[in-house]
């Protein structure tokens, strides 16, 4: 008897009896992967500000951050339903990057335009919480398809 046609998927994790992760598992981790990319970005400003200045290390730890992310959602959040043994990382690092610049453009969209009226602190979780599933939807269905 012929084997069954492979789906080009991962297996699941041991543990796991869904062929692909919940998704609300998924989005948990990407809250969980943002969080750590805040404090990362955040740690390497704070020990970059006073040797290269504020804005150099703003942008160093937002790579950092960015690279953090990638690497997280790529083997972690998004691992399982990824197509087995990908070796597309070029395609999805450049997608990666292009969705960042979506989402944070809308972030600082939201956040600028809101501001005024609700304050900064209202503001910001406002465009979080917008941009937050947006980001999860594109990486889940464009970035790490």
């Amino acid at each position: 008897m012929p084997a069954a046609p492979s789906s080009g998927r991962r297996p699941s994790p041991p543990g796991h009896d869904a062929p692909l992760m919940a998704p609300l598992a998924q989005f948990l981790r990407f809250g969980v992967v943002g969080v750590l990319n805040t404090a990362t970005s955040y740690l390497v400003i704070r020990a970059l500000a006073g040797l290269i200045g504020l804005p150099a290390a703003s942008a160093t730890g937002y790579v950092a951050g960015m690279v953090q992310s990638f690497i997280l959602n790529r083997f972690w959040t998004f691992g399982a339903t990824r197509p087995a043994g990908s070796g597309r990382w070029r395609g999805e690092a450049l997608r990666f990057v292009a969705v960042n610049l979506v989402c944070g453009g809308l972030f600082t969209l939201v956040t600028a335009q809101a501001a005024p009226h609700i304050g900064l602190l209202a503001a910001t979780v406002t465009g979080v919480a917008l941009v937050t599933p947006l980001g999860f939807i594109l990486n889940r269905f464009i970035v790490f398809r």
